[in-house]
């Protein structure tokens, strides 16, 4: 099931056109049980050809009514000093559905082809 609304194709080389939305959207979705910023880091250099992209990960502190960890992690990946990507990890790294719902409008994470071009 698809969530990002708009996909876009990118032409990372001439010999090479990829949908680079779809892939991270993809890519997402068969690693929702773990992602970390290094391998969010590695899966946007690949597709974009871009070794300058890097993820920093930030943590938002949501302690629980009775003591739980919902604490949240956001990792933003960032192009030339701007916001690339923006996804949402709960206290284990697991893709975090809820929280990427009503950050970003009902897509599955934000991204901002306007960089690449």
């Amino acid at each position: 099931m698809k969530y990002v609304k708009a996909f876009k194709n990118f032409s990372i080389n001439e010999n090479m056109d990829v949908n680079i939305i779809e892939e991270i959207d993809n890519w997402i979705e068969a690693n929702t049980d773990y992602i970390s910023a290094s391998s969010l880091e590695d899966k946007l250099r690949e597709l974009t050809g871009n070794d300058t992209i890097e993820v920093q990960e930030t943590t938002e502190k949501n302690p629980g009514e009775y003591g739980e960890n919902w604490n949240d992690t956001l990792l933003v990946a960032k192009m030339n000093g701007k916001d690339l990507m923006k996804v949402y990890l709960n206290s284990d790294y697991m893709y975090n559905f809820g929280k990427n719902s009503i950050k970003f409008k009902g897509q599955r994470f934000f991204f901002d082809e306007t960089i690449l071009n």
